[in-house]
């Protein structure tokens, strides 16, 4: 099924080093919490067949030692290479990178201009670009914040498997969806965590770009240890547990009716790179 090789499956993984956020972004949308808040820059990349193999050596060869020294100088918190499953020529992306930041300072100066140099001194910047452009195409980029994550305390190791729903929510509804999704959503994923059927969860906001022709602006993310277990979700089981005294097919209903899920798709993790 696969066309690549992945990082082997761990046990009691992490999704991605997620925190609840404090700070009040450029939108205007304020937060409570005082745990750091966390940028997600998504790339995502379309890879012809042909290209599959080349395209992976520059990632984990050439870009991956540069985001590691970036880690080390405290630019980025990590930096995760994902492949789309199940996705064809005539999709639009095939491959996604995501690179974690801390803080909006580091997005203005996202690198130092000796990084290159110091990591790969026979290659120019110029080689590195040439490489890399020869084997795919950037078709976007995005930038996100996370809002809820579990589980709440980051581990070492992200997931091998992401499940990804796209989500629209009208501007009017934003507020009660994301109550929604930390009040009731949040606990579940903690209990599914807890019994083992997932790793981890989180909930990112697309700060850019946005308005209103954006067919979503949320993401969520399931977090897999194993690929079948992506098949076997029952949050009835879970909601059971931690809400005894509510009835999960009203709070089901409710999240429907305040967000439509555009589409899903299935992320596989070949390699990363983390703080």
């Amino acid at each position: 099924m696969k066309k690549y090789i992945t990082l082997r499956k761990a046990g009691n993984l992490l999704l991605i080093c997620l925190f609840m956020v404090s700070l009040q972004v450029t939108t205007g949308r304020a937060y409570s919490q005082t745990i750091p808040s966390l940028f997600v820059v998504a790339d995502f990349m379309k890879v012809q067949p042909e290209n599959y193999a080349g395209y992976l050596k520059i990632e984990q060869e050439i870009w991956k030692p540069l985001h590691e020294e970036r880690i080390q100088q405290g630019i980025i918190v990590g930096w995760y290479l994902y492949a789309v499953e199940f996705s064809g020529t005539a999709d639009e992306y095939n491959y996604v990178v995501i690179t974690l930041y801390d803080n909006a300072t580091n997005l203005q100066n996202p690198w130092l201009p000796d990084i290159p140099a110091r990591v790969h001194p026979g290659l120019t910047l110029e080689d590195i670009m040439k490489k890399t452009y020869s084997t795919r195409t950037h078709v976007k980029s995005e930038l996100l914040f996370s809002v809820a994550t579990a589980p709440e305390i980051p581990m070492e190791i992200p997931a091998a498997y992401m499940q990804v729903n796209y989500n629209q929510v009208e501007l009017s509804n934003q507020k009660e969806y994301e109550n929604i999704e930390s009040e009731f959503w949040l606990p579940i994923h903690n209990e599914m965590i807890r019994t083992g059927r997932t790793t981890g969860w989180s909930l990112w906001y697309s700060l850019f770009p946005r308005g209103q022709d954006r067919p979503y602006q949320y993401m969520t993310l399931n977090a897999f240890s194993e690929f079948s277990y992506v098949f076997e979700l029952d949050y009835s089981k879970s909601f059971n547990v931690v809400f005894p005294d509510k009835n999960f097919e009203e709070i089901r209903v409710k999240t429907r009716q305040i967000r439509r899920t555009v589409r899903t798709e299935l992320w596989d993790l070949i390699d990363y790179a983390i703080r």
